[in-house]
């Protein structure tokens, strides 16, 4: 079968495809279907880049520096920078999704609620008046 990219495809086209695929997904009733799905749909390459991807926009929410997250995940800058991209000026998936996941237990650590404790925790120093108020609280 001959590789089509997504600019070779008509739009309408384009659109049906994903919807469909966003049909599927949204469908799934277990944690375990789920696995079976995306383990059947995508390659273990796939997989693992999807899941750091992920990985990285956790550690990212949580304050970790770039240095940290290429050490441990094994991934380049730019693939942090990407999720960084998507994490802060996509469509609010990343941030909505791991939010809710927080609240299911399934989070690295804390995870800030809104852009002020985001800073807060990414940058401790310039903010250690207001982290040590918070502690005191």
């Amino acid at each position: 079968m001959a590789k089509r990219r997504y600019y070779e495809i008509e739009k309408d086209e384009l659109k049906n495809r994903q919807e469909v695929l966003y049909k599927i997904i949204t469908e799934l009733d277990s944690q375990q279907g789920a696995r079976n799905f995306l383990k059947d749909l995508l390659t273990s390459s796939e997989l693992l880049m999807i899941s750091n991807r992920i990985a990285i926009a956790m550690m990212l929410l949580n304050g970790f520096r770039y240095e940290d997250i290429i050490k441990k995940l094994k991934v380049g800058v730019g693939t942090i920078n990407n999720v960084s991209k998507w994490l802060y000026n996509g469509f609010g998936g990343y941030l909505k999704e791991l939010r809710r996941s927080k609240k299911t237990g399934k989070s690295f650590n804390e995870m800030p609620t809104n852009d002020w404790e985001m800073l807060k925790k990414k940058y401790p120093a310039h903010f250690l008046i207001f982290n040590l108020m918070d502690k005191i609280k």
